[in-house]
Parts: structure tokens; sequence; C-alpha cells
């Protein structure tokens, strides 16, 4: 091998390191939530997909991590996970206990069960209704829930939206319809990388 192609290829390791201990870095600023309930047990097996941005409160830090985690604390809210846009999974709320994600929600017919947050886990993508999502954070949710798969009998992958969306108004569990996902998640791709 020349000099050359030695020095590319520290140059190239050098990069990936730096990479790695940036993505960690920033992992590291987050801390865990206070809004969820201690649960002693619980069966899980659904994931709720979210998103998530500070786009009405600051447009140029709309994806900064640190002002979504400040949005759910100043709601009173939680997920188990959030996931910036590059691919950075921040725990929010261990998986034993049920964090504040869905709200007034019931699952897609025939199961209808409600109160969604008792038996699953949510997942908050930072996003926006036009900015779709990053091949990182595709990547990113698609391993998370297939180490959550490993963890637990997960049999429902649902987005916010079909769990707290119109139905869930018309039944009187919520005042608002929730819009996320939304039509920029590509089911198709992100079922692909799961299975």
């Amino acid at each position: 091998m020349s000099s050359s192609s030695l020095v590319r290829a520290a140059g190239a390791v050098l990069l990936l390191l730096l990479f790695a201990s940036a993505a960690f870095a920033a992992r590291e600023l987050s801390a865990p939530s206070r809004h969820y309930t201690k649960a002693a047990s619980r069966r899980v097996d659904t994931v709720v997909i979210h998103y998530l941005s500070g786009i009405n409160v600051d447009r140029s830090r709309w994806s900064d991590p640190n002002l979504c985690l400040e949005i759910l604390r100043r709601y009173r809210v939680s997920a188990h996970y959030l996931i910036d846009r590059a691919g950075a999974v921040y725990t929010l709320v261990d998986e034993r206990n049920i964090a504040w994600h869905a709200g007034g929600s019931i699952m897609p017919a025939p199961d209808n069960r409600r109160g969604v947050n008792r038996f699953s886990i949510g997942i908050e993508l930072i996003a926006t209704h036009t900015s779709g999502f990053t091949d990182a954070q595709y990547t990113a949710l698609a391993t998370l829930v297939r180490g959550i798969k490993s963890r637990h009998p997960i049999r429902a992958i649902v987005g916010h939206d079909q769990i707290s969306g119109r139905r869930a108004v018309q039944l009187g569990l919520r005042k608002d319809v929730k819009p996320d996902p939304g039509p920029r998640f590509d089911w198709p791709r992100f079922r692909g990388m799961v299975e």
C-alpha cells in the first residue's frame, strides 16, 4: 500500500471517529423526561411514530434537539425516544415506563383498544409537515424498532395520526386531530427496513 493510500485510509478512519464521537456527544445533551408514569410491569406490543419540531417556536432552530426537548417539557408530554435529523437517538423515558405521547387515543379496528400509552413505545422524529424525513432518520428508526422488537412482542407499528386522528376526536377521546407522521413518512420504505 502506498503512503498516499495509507494517509487517505487514516484520514477516513479519523473522520469516522470524529463523526461517531460527535453523534455520541449530541446524545449526551439530552436529559431524561420527568413526564411519564412509572409502571411496575406492563406488556408493550405497539410502537407509535410521531414527528416534532420547533418551527412554531424558533424557525431558525426548528430541528435543534434541545429546543424539541424543551417543547416536550413545556407541554408536559414525552416519548420514549427522539431521533434528530442526523439520526442520533435520544432516550427520554425508559421502555418499562409509560411515556405521555399518544394522549386520547384508540387503536385502529379491529383492535380498538383505548389509552395507547399504556401498551406502546413512542418515538418522535424531528421533522415538520413539509420537511420529510432524512435517510439517517429512517436508518436510525429501523435499527431502534428492530431492537424494540427483540425486547417486546410488537404486533403493531402505527402513526400518531392513526390512533389520535379524526376517529379519536369523534369518539370524544381528544379535541384535536394529530397529523403525524403524515403523508411524507414513507411507510413501505420503513417497513421494508424493519422486516
